[in-house]
């Protein structure tokens, strides 16, 4: 069974010196560099960090965790956004999940184009939730709601293909919280169904994975390997592409490596791991070595 390995794999030991080496962004509040109940970020490679918390406040950080600059997005009552992405160009992409649309800004916060409405039909979002982008520029859209499906849309908001719909059998969704692509596949943290589900870039079913309790995030790490973010389970798994546990990290709390309902986790530079400790109102910068343990 998946869970028994992934629960061997908790016990390994961190690395020497890996908890010393875990540091923490935010903390409870509406200050600048603060958050309330983040829940999804983002990492640019030319050494910025964003983050979007449950008031719908998009924050902009460097590489160390200090503080830039933050802007709202343009109706934010509602709040909670729920996926970010940054693009080749530098330029953010945003699920803005309760206003049922994409939302994609310059570097320092302009509005350069929206995209989305509320309903069912093509190119309409029921509570959009994760973002990715292809190779070719094509953008991949999660929603959940009653939709249950995957969208893809050029940059310009016009709708390419699409697939899913709400269920528990393969290439059925039940909340597909998260996605990314790797290579020609498109992985799909279905979380309500409590697996991984692996396409290709046209829909077509590859494999379906996990044992898991509400993975919330799926990504890459630069070995190709898959983080987890497990929201169920207060941490954060590592996979190979084929499902194969190889490590885990983090337990219910609130000290250093502890989590508290994570939302997300996202490799970043310096051979490090942001992760969205969303119930303890912080990002913590973890060294990758906390999850180079062996199962």
């Amino acid at each position: 069974m998946v869970l028994l390995l992934l629960a061997g794999c908790a016990k390994a030991a961190a690395p020497p010196g890996a908890a010393a080496a875990i540091r923490s962004i935010g903390g409870p509040g509406s200050e600048e560099g603060r958050f309330a109940t983040p829940r999804a970020t983002a990492w640019d490679p030319r050494g910025f960090l964003y983050v979007v918390d449950k008031t719908a406040r998009i924050q902009k950080f460097d590489a160390n965790g200090t503080y830039l600059l933050g802007w709202s997005t343009p109706e934010s009552e509602k709040g909670r956004p729920t996926g970010l992405l940054v693009d080749a160009k530098g330029e953010l992409w945003v699920a803005d999940t309760h206003y049922h649309r994409v939302l994609h800004y310059s570097p320092d916060g302009a509005l350069l184009s929206e995209f989305g409405s509320e309903g069912t039909g093509p190119g309409q979002f029921q509570y959009p939730t994760g973002i990715a982008i292809g190779a070719d520029g094509l953008i991949y859209v999660s929603e959940y709601g009653g939709n249950d499906r995957i969208q893809v849309f050029t940059r310009e908001g016009k709708v390419v293909r699409a697939w899913g719909s709400y269920g528990p059998e393969p290439g059925q969704f039940e909340r597909p919280q998260g996605i990314t692509i790797g290579g020609e596949r498109l992985f799909v943290a279905d979380a309500a169904n409590h697996r991984i589900q692996v396409f290709t870039l046209d829909g077509k079913l590859l494999s379906t994975w996990g044992d898991l309790k509400y993975p919330y995030s799926v990504s890459i790490d630069p070995d190709g390997n898959l983080l987890v973010a497990e929201y169920g389970r207060h941490r954060v798994s590592k996979f190979a592409v084929d499902g194969k546990p190889l490590a885990a990290a983090g337990k219910p709390g609130s000290g250093p490596g502890d989590l508290n309902t994570p939302w997300a986790a996202v490799p970043i530079g310096g051979d490090r791991i942001a992760v969205v400790d969303s119930g303890n109102h912080r990002v913590q910068l973890w060294p990758s070595s906390l999850l180079r343990g062996q199962p």
